[in-house]
């Protein structure tokens, strides 16, 4: 792909390599997020899909853990390199715009001190590796709607294809590209066969997992539904300020400038449904309560248009060249200190960021979690622990304890959550389990004869996150077989 300009490589690839080195280096100082235990273990069952996600997070997260080690340093390798791809993609995007070197630099420094971005490099999630598919397929189709080979389209086939491997979000953007095509007027795009065969080459690819979920009922569509019926409200207030956090508030107008100039400009009228299909998507988030991270996969193209006229309105003095680094520098600050585990858990606590990021908060205390379970497993007489398992209503907690438990020697560890639900039920016999995630004794009542609350949960930092202050049970006698039981004690969310 080449625009009219050469790629500013060096530049591009030095803003990239700091950013992944940075982020490389921090990557283990604290612990794993709890989706990232859920990734390790659902690594061990690998399967065609999951009640909550395609298999591909989980497959890298095995990977990683394989090649690195399974520490919260080792399974963010890849997350790290894949926001640097997004960086370099960034300033791709604004060449293929027909951007010069300072807008290529740009577009990489705007999409590097991006705290959504910088967040992204730091955590194993399926956000990241959806952000990249978009970022690439948005990268194709700006070389295709300025004339590039048809037969790139097969390209996109295959990289959504895989992207609809590891999440579904690639049908939105697939739906509000065609739509930016209609409304642009771009037939011309589409009369030839290699869209369509791209479209078949993405549907053989996401098949084994569409598979999956028709067998299993379509559990992502509950999801979905739970998720816009929860907290469609906040979403729908939510969705036009995340997108500003996640480009950097500082940047803000950059980000709308790249909007507009795709709406707008005539230099870009070549490009116009990229743009339609933004907005398009952020009108169905909108009105849908879909989360607004679903349409952080084409904040880089934005950020790339935006690059276009920002480089030239630097030509108007060198004061706005300071204005501009100005809020990159704040950018990053403001990036590093929400999205990065710089402050020590202790003085986390003494500032606003959980209350703004609560993930930082996420990757604070699971040992001393497993140390609080392992002794109440040791109160238990040894007759009686023989038959004891662990039961958690979250999957986070259920996948620290099966992590540190074998070195803790804590009984077998269950979970109703998501697809732990799937990997197991408690075996017949099992009349004590310790208990974690319900908040009440009489949110267990229901399920066994005897319920005694025997510790509660500290992380050792007064630091506010879903398991502080959480109360371990005890519970003895299940009033019927587990297997009977797991219907009820299963949830989906």
């Amino acid at each position: 792909m080449i625009g009219r300009e050469s790629l500013a490589w060096r530049p591009v690839i030095l803003i990239a390599g700091v950013l992944v080195g940075v982020l490389l280096l921090v990557a283990g100082r604290y612990g794993f997020h709890r989706d990232e235990l859920y990734f390790l273990e659902a690594s061990r069952h690998l399967d065609l899909g999951y009640v909550d996600q395609p298999p591909l997070t989980p497959l890298l997260t095995g990977w990683q853990a394989a090649l690195f080690g399974a520490s919260p340093a080792g399974i963010r390798v890849l997350p790290a390199v894949a926001v640097g791809a997004i960086v370099i993609l960034g300033a791709v995007m604004a060449q293929l715009f027909g951007g010069g070197r300072t807008a290529q630099i740009i577009a990489a420094a705007a999409v590097a001190t991006g705290a959504g971005f910088v967040a992204m490099g730091h955590l194993q999630s399926t956000t990241t590796y959806d952000v990249l598919a978009w970022t690439v397929i948005s990268a194709l189709v700006i070389r295709l709607l300025r004339g590039g080979d048809p037969r790139l389209w097969l390209v996109v086939g295959i990289v959504a294809g895989i992207g609809l491997q590891n999440k579904h979000l690639p049908v939105l953007l697939a739906a509000s590209l065609i739509l930016g095509l209609i409304v642009a007027r771009r037939w011309d795009v589409l009369r030839s066969p290699w869209p369509w065969l791209a479209a078949i080459l993405a549907l053989a690819i996401w098949g084994p997992n569409l598979v999956w979920q028709a067998a299993h009922g379509w559990p992502q569509l509950e999801m979905a539904s739970r998720i816009s019926s929860r907290d469609g409200l906040e979403n729908r207030i939510l969705a036009i300020p995340f997108q500003f956090l996640v480009a950097g508030l500082f940047l803000a107008p950059m980000l709308v400038a790249g909007v507009w100039w795709l709406l707008r400009d005539e230099d870009a009228r070549l490009w116009r449904p990229v743009g339609v299909a933004y907005v398009a998507l952020l009108a169905f988030l909108v009105l849908s309560g879909g989360k607004g991270y679903y349409a952080a996969g084409l904040i880089p193209a934005m950020l790339a248009a935006g690059a276009i006229p920002v480089a030239a309105w630097l030509a108007g003095g060198r004061w706005r060249a300071t204005i501009l680094a100005g809020a990159l520098v704040a950018d990053i600050i403001v990036a590093a200190l929400l999205s990065l585990p710089l402050l020590p858990p202790g003085d986390l606590a003494r500032t606003p960021i959980p209350d703004v990021y609560p993930e930082n908060t996420e990757q604070v205390g699971w040992p001393t979690l497993a140390e609080a379970v392992a002794r109440v497993a040791d109160t238990i007489p040894a007759t009686e622990r023989a038959t004891t398992v662990v039961f958690t209503a979250n999957y986070g907690e259920a996948g620290a304890l099966v992590f540190y438990g074998p070195e803790l020697g804590l009984p077998p560890v269950y979970s109703g959550h998501n697809s732990f639900a799937d990997w197991g039920t408690p075996p017949a016999g099992s009349e004590t389990a310790i208990v974690l995630g319900y908040g009440q004794a009489a949110a267990l009542t229901p399920y066994f004869e005897h319920v005694q609350l025997v510790d509660v949960v500290r992380n050792g930092y007064g630091l506010e996150n879903q398991e502080e202050g959480l109360p371990i049970f005890l519970v003895r006698d299940p009033r019927r077989p587990w297997d009977e039981l797991w219907d009820e004690l299963r949830h989906l969310d």
